[in-house]
């Protein structure tokens, strides 16, 4: 019942499984999923973004960039907290990620060793992981691994003390699509005779 929990996100792994299986996720809902009742001290959110001295304004790239940061930013307002690096930009006009594996490496290993928390929640499938968990369990902590299966590692799997598979669950975290506003036809009628009227009143009367 007092088993303290923190969850760290592997950003840029978990996107490429929710693109190949081409769905959106609700992060609130996942996180909740993920806890199981347990008490969450925090989750974390980890990403690289692009400088804006690095990309032109007016240009796709510069519109994917405010679209990135607007996500964050509704990241942040859940209670998710988010942690990014820079990405670096190649003299052929290409991104670099760097730095976003050892942040969030060195954030869980510093977590443990401060007994900031019992059990860890890996949502990652990268195998470069494996010596992280394996020096968080030594101090005495349980680590578990969330993923989908086209991300996810076997010899990560192996290393951790619990592994679910997120493509089984899907349904739990999706994110619902906003249904359009259906208006009946009797009330459209009624507006359209409605907006009739009053403009033939105006006439009438001015």
């Amino acid at each position: 019942m007092n088993e303290r929990l923190m969850i760290f996100i592997d950003g840029s792994n978990l996107f490429h499984g929710i693109r190949h299986l081409n769905i959106k996720v609700d992060y609130s809902k996942l996180v909740e999923f993920l806890r199981e009742g347990r008490y969450l001290v925090r989750a974390y959110f980890y990403t690289a973004v692009p400088q804006e001295k690095d990309v032109k304004k007016g240009t796709p790239e510069w519109d994917s960039l405010m679209r990135q940061r607007r996500f964050l930013d509704e990241l942040s307002l859940m209670g998710i907290k988010v942690r990014t690096a820079n990405l670096r930009k190649l003299p052929g006009g290409e991104f670099l990620e760097k730095e976003v594996d050892i942040m969030l490496a060195t954030d869980m290993l510093s977590l443990a060793y401060r007994n900031a928390y019992d059990t860890a929640i890996l949502v990652s499938g990268d195998s470069d992981f494996i010596h992280t968990v394996e020096a968080v369990q030594s101090l005495g902590k349980r680590v578990e691994n969330a993923t989908f299966k086209k991300t996810s590692s076997y010899n990560l799997r192996k290393a951790c003390d619990r592994f679910i598979l997120l493509d089984d669950y899907i349904n739990v975290f999706i994110m619902e699509e906003k249904q359009p506003e259906i208006v009946p036809v009797k009330e459209e009628e009624e507006k359209e005779k409605e907006g009739f009227w009053n403009k033939l009143k105006k006439f009438f009367t001015s």
